[in-house]
């Protein structure tokens, strides 16, 4: 590395924390709360909470994946033909067709039309939200 560029790492400043108030002292119409907590972030003002934050994101996170899993879940009926869609794992299942076959608080029980790779059986329990319904009619 160059002299040049280690003197120019070292002279980086983060950026400054704008007032969210104009010269008058009256507060920005486009200051939005969520710009302002992210231009704090990013200004290392809030260096000390991170850790909190961060772990407040993730419950929040998984809060919201957790009541999308049981809505799409109460979407489903024993009989119901579905598609094994792109969330779910291995990749070789995507797009494989079955009948669900049981259900439970967390997750169906599908039974695929032919068996595919080590689901020899046919049956696998899939994530509610690795299931697209299809159509009855189709």
């Amino acid at each position: 590395m160059s002299t040049r560029s280690r003197s120019h790492s070292r002279s980086h400043r983060q950026p400054e924390l704008q007032s969210p108030r104009s010269a008058a002292g009256a507060p920005r119409p486009e200051a939005e709360p969520e710009r302002l907590l992210l231009d704090q972030i990013a200004a290392g003002v809030l260096d000390s909470h991170l850790v909190a934050i961060a772990d407040a994101v993730r419950a929040r996170s998984e809060l919201l994946h957790t009541i999308t899993s049981h809505k799409a879940l109460a979407m489903l009926n024993v009989g119901d033909h579905v598609q094994i869609n792109r969330h779910a794992s291995p990749r070789y299942l995507h797009g494989s067709n079955g009948v669900i076959i049981e259900l439970d608080q967390h997750t169906a029980v599908v039974r695929l039309h032919r068996p595919i790779g080590r689901f020899k059986s046919r049956e696998i329990r899939c994530p509610p939200l690795a299931l697209d319904r299809l159509d009855p009619a189709a």
